[in-house]
């Protein structure tokens, strides 16, 4: 009997001391998977991105700006902001929780000049970052901050003139907000593929 006593205050004091230990680096034993069997990551049961989703936004451009190049006869010249309509359709694969990497195409037009955009990009899932450190009230599947890079090529063509082609590099800060699992909307404000703002739908799958 007083073995079964002293066992179990060793165990008692063993799982306090780690609980103490684990706490001052972040963690919790009763989320770990060791005392609870049931319990999962919070990305796993968060609902929010996972690697190998695939995200397609299609959005209008609104502001237009030209690439980093010689200067041609789209808009105000390639370093200027005008306005040209048009729409991107930005496609996106999660490597990670947090990172995304993918492809884009945009096109516009305006009078005689015609517009097209395209190339690669990455983004940083800054909210998904902060929920599953921290946690947060609305749950990442429905909610996405985050800040997209890219770097590609604009093309204009102006009646009556040659092609133009140049370099665009450059980033913002976008946000998703989904209605369903799969269906919501997204805008993003920033030196974009082709614009300064978009604005568009967001599908997840």
């Amino acid at each position: 009997m007083k073995n079964l006593v002293k066992l179990s205050l060793v165990l008692a004091i063993v799982f306090f001391t780690a609980n103490i230990f684990a706490s001052e680096i972040g963690m919790s034993t009763s989320n770990m998977k060791l005392y609870s069997p049931m319990a999962k990551s919070k990305s796993s049961s968060s609902g929010g991105i996972q690697k190998g989703d695939m995200q397609l936004d299609v959005s209008f451009n609104l502001g237009s700006h030209g690439g980093f190049g010689r200067r041609g006869y789209y808009s105000w010249g390639y370093r200027g902001v005008g306005f040209i309509p048009g729409a991107t359709i930005n496609f996106d694969y999660a490597v990670h929780p947090y990172a995304s990497v993918g492809a884009y195409l945009g096109f516009g037009g305006r009078y005689h000049t015609a517009v097209i955009g395209t190339g690669v990009r990455a983004v940083f899932h800054i909210y998904q970052l902060i929920s599953d450190k921290a946690g947060t009230k609305v749950d990442p599947g429905k909610l996405d901050f985050y800040f997209p890079f890219h770097v590609g090529a604009i093309i204009s063509k102006t009646k009556g003139y040659k092609s133009y082609a140049s370099a665009t590099v450059g980033g913002g800060f976008g946000v998703r907000y989904y209605f369903t699992k799969n269906v919501g909307i997204m805008s993003e404000v920033g030196w974009l593929e082709l614009a300064v703002f978009k604005v568009g739908a967001a599908f997840k799958f």
